[in-house]
């Protein structure tokens, strides 16, 4: 504490010798006074000089200078408690062009999946044709806020959430019931039974369970072609999981690229 005592009264006397100390005090009371003035007023008035204790502060008209006028001596006084005794009075001249207010630019939205649009099309396809489009652009929105959370959306509830999936889900995940439809599912893609987190939660094991066996087919389909039949169907009912569609010939883009270049049909 001593050391940094010494070094500061050796700074102020060298600033004092050199002439500089009012120089920086001036040039403090000028950068204080947005923090002075608050966000509002500083948008309108800028410091301009201090001379002899006077601050001149320049403003944008007339009117803003006769409401600053009324708030002199909290101004004085906040700059007592920053700066004591380097700020006596201010004065306020106009003359002070308005500056523009900058929009910021809106980042770029996050892009959706293809499994993203997978579903958001099957929604749409559901609806009217006059409100498809309608419902896609809004759906986009929805999904595009979603991802733009710094944690990704669990894959069953949606919400976003550090870990996938998120902790109530993943006690979704283990209820007899939701394993009895996830098995159901993996063989009757389009006839569930349950409703709401727990159906999506069955969808979620399906879509796990058939995924894994497309890559275990994989290899022994390249050595015997003849096992082509079971991983199209395999892949088929993955399809539908993934878009709830009967017809998914449409959809081969949302297989791994390692199946999309083997399987032509689904």
């Amino acid at each position: 504490m001593a050391r940094t005592q010494a070094a500061a009264e050796v700074i102020g006397q060298i600033l004092q010798r050199k002439g500089l100390q009012a120089g920086l005090r001036r040039g403090q009371a000028l950068a204080l006074w947005p923090q002075i003035a608050g966000p509002a007023l500083s948008g309108l008035s800028q410091a301009e000089r201090l001379e002899d204790g006077v601050l001149f502060v320049r403003v944008t008209d007339a009117v803003v200078a006769h409401q600053l006028t009324y708030l002199r001596e909290t101004f004085v006084q906040r700059y007592q408690e920053k700066l004591p005794g380097v700020v006596r009075e201010l004065r306020f001249q106009v003359g002070l062009e308005k500056k523009p207010r900058t929009q910021p630019q809106p980042s770029p939205r996050p892009p959706l999946s293809p499994e993203e649009e997978a579903r958001l099309w099957a929604l749409a396809e559901q609806a009217p044709l006059e409100l498809r489009e309608a419902i896609l652009r809004a759906g986009k929105a929805v999904l595009q806020r979603q991802k733009e959370n710094p944690h990704p959306p669990c894959p069953i509830c949606h919400l976003p959430s550090p870990e996938h999936p998120c902790p109530s889900c993943q006690k979704l995940l283990r209820e007899p019931i939701v394993l009895r439809e996830a098995a159901r599912l993996s063989r009757f893609p389009l006839k569930p039974c349950l409703e709401g987190h727990p159906l999506e939660a069955a969808r979620y094991l399906a879509r796990s369970r058939l995924e894994a066996q497309l890559r275990e087919l994989l290899p022994q389909v390249i050595q015997q072609p003849d096992l082509i039949p079971i991983l199209q169907d395999t892949a088929r009912r993955y399809l539908q999981l993934c878009t709830g569609q009967p017809e998914v010939r449409t959809h081969r883009h949302l297989l791994p690229p390692s199946l999309q270049s083997l399987l032509k049909e689904v």
